[in-house]
């Protein structure tokens, strides 16, 4: 009986033996999960907080770029990469983060990437777990109406500056218009200036212009009884191209409607006379006086006749009615871009600068008002209205050795003193006082105003155009063709954050 007792105790024993490697062996299976589980928790944890703050970085580079437009995904990505930098501490973090961005119909979207190294669950073969977050801006564009004043004048001839404008104002107009060739909410304008500004041939029918000989200043170069589109008639291979007179003072430096019942606010075709055959030096002579050989007519009775135009034939292609006014016509606001680019490539170098010719124009195309109604009311708070004007000289009327001692111009010959005055310097200095008062008036609506002057060194003038912005950070001073360009993008992309709701 001893043995037996004995004998099943050692059983026992054995039995436990065996038990507790079970118990071993299940623990040791056990702690696999139990240690991963552990460990995934800390590195998740760690993975969590990457995320939150690569939230708030992504959250800060939206709000910074999402007002942006004009630049390339590759451009704002670099832009987005630095602001989410600033504000995601990967040398605290101990993690590095990747940032891409895609804009597309006004939706900007911001990505960030992340690669957390595990350090506890990196045994059971995850080495890094990927966090990622994004961020969606949706842009409202707000209305902008802008209009491009560019100087036409022969000196822009030179230097290659010509080209160089034409090159930065399309460039502007790609940004502005991005890949949409006809935004809803974007207009742009064109006025070609230099001594004049060209409305186009069919300006003829629009109502606004004085056909009856009402105005003030009509016919005035010739016989007080002219009708100047009479003239125009009795050629036989002339026509009026669009050219126009400016109107008296003081509708010249407004954007009043024009209306038959006051033909001050009509306007005058331009009709440059045929100056005399002889009496000094004269550049648009293109007909006979008409007058007997050994005649002593005066030259200002010879400019002044009127019968010689009938049945005439101009043969010069330079000279003529529509001399001092070779100039493309105006674009008035619109919103496909193939016109206003066209626009900017047919741009010419020729004629004298009247800076207050082309910003009034400026004006009349941004005024809901005639003779242009394409824009919006001036208290439309959806949209903004900006003029860019730029000039590379000063105003000058371009003297001439004879009796009407100035060239032809908006203003008409300077003996009829319409810019106050037959004095020369005084009349070009009136011309930059209008400039000034246009300058104010053009403010006085809201108009947003950016001012350039390019590759131009007198300091009057720079002034001048200075004190027309609407402050000194929208005056760019452009000496060389580089400089041009970078005025054009920094205006471009002012205006085109102007059109982004904060």
């Amino acid at each position: 009986m001893l043995k037996q007792a004995a004998y099943a105790h050692k059983l026992w024993r054995r039995w436990m033996r065996q038990e507790a490697g079970n118990v071993a062996i299940i623990f040791a299976l056990a702690v696999v999960p139990i240690m991963g589980g552990v460990g995934a928790s800390v590195d998740i944890s760690r993975a969590y907080v990457v995320k939150s703050r690569l939230n708030q970085a992504l959250d800060a580079a939206g709000l910074a770029v999402g007002s942006l437009v004009g630049y390339s995904d590759a451009e704002l990505t670099a832009k987005a990469q630095a602001f989410f930098d600033a504000n995601y501490p990967a040398n605290k973090l101990g993690v590095t983060a990747d940032v891409t961005i895609q804009q597309l119909d006004g939706i900007v979207v911001i990505e960030g990437t992340a690669k957390v190294q595990t350090v506890m669950v990196n045994f059971i073969g995850v080495p890094e777990i990927d966090v990622t977050a994004s961020v969606e801006i949706t842009r409202e564009s707000k209305g902008l109406e802008v209009v491009l004043v560019l100087d036409n004048t022969g000196s822009m001839s030179s230097n290659g500056k010509l080209n160089a404008m034409k090159d930065a104002a399309t460039e502007m107009v790609e940004i502005l218009f991005g890949d949409d060739t006809n935004p809803e909410k974007l207009k742009v304008g064109l006025v070609p200036f230099a001594a004049g500004v060209n409305l186009g041939p069919d300006f003829e029918d629009s109502g606004y212009m004085d056909t009856a000989g009402i105005s003030s200043t009509y016919g005035e170069n010739f016989k007080s009884t002219t009708n100047v589109w009479n003239l125009y008639k009795k050629l036989q291979n002339r026509s009026w191209e669009g050219c126009v007179e400016t109107r008296p003072y003081p509708y010249d430096e407004t954007d009043a409607i024009p209306t038959s019942s006051n033909g001050d606010t009509l306007w005058v075709p331009w009709f440059a006379p045929d100056e005399p055959d002889k009496g000094g030096t004269y550049y648009n002579n293109y007909l006979n006086d008409g007058f007997k050989s050994g005649s002593n007519a005066s030259v200002d009775k010879r400019q002044r006749k009127t019968g010689k135009y009938k049945n005439k034939y101009v043969s010069s292609n330079s000279k003529g009615p529509s001399y001092g006014c070779n100039i493309p016509t105006v674009t008035p606001l619109t919103n496909h871009r193939d016109t206003v680019e066209n626009g900017i490539d047919d741009l010419v170098a020729d004629g004298y600068t009247h800076i207050p010719i082309g910003l009034a124009w400026g004006w009349r195309l941004l005024s809901p008002q005639a003779p242009f109604t394409e824009g919006v009311s001036y208290e439309d708070e959806e949209y903004t209205k900006a003029i860019i004007l730029l000039t590379d000289g000063q105003n000058v009327l371009g003297t001439m050795n004879n009796h009407n001692g100035k060239r032809y111009t908006a203003y008409g010959f300077l003996p009829e003193e319409r810019l106050g005055t037959s004095s020369g310097w005084q009349a070009e200095q009136e011309l930059d006082y209008k400039t000034a008062r246009l300058c104010e008036n053009v403010k006085e609506e809201g108009i947003r105003v950016y001012t350039i002057t390019f590759q131009l060194n007198d300091t009057a003038t720079q002034n001048l155009m200075r004190d027309c912005a609407t402050n000194e950070s929208l005056y760019f001073n452009s000496p060389s063709n580089e400089q041009l360009r970078l005025a054009f993008q920094t205006i471009a992309q002012d205006l085109s954050n102007l059109r982004i709701s904060k």
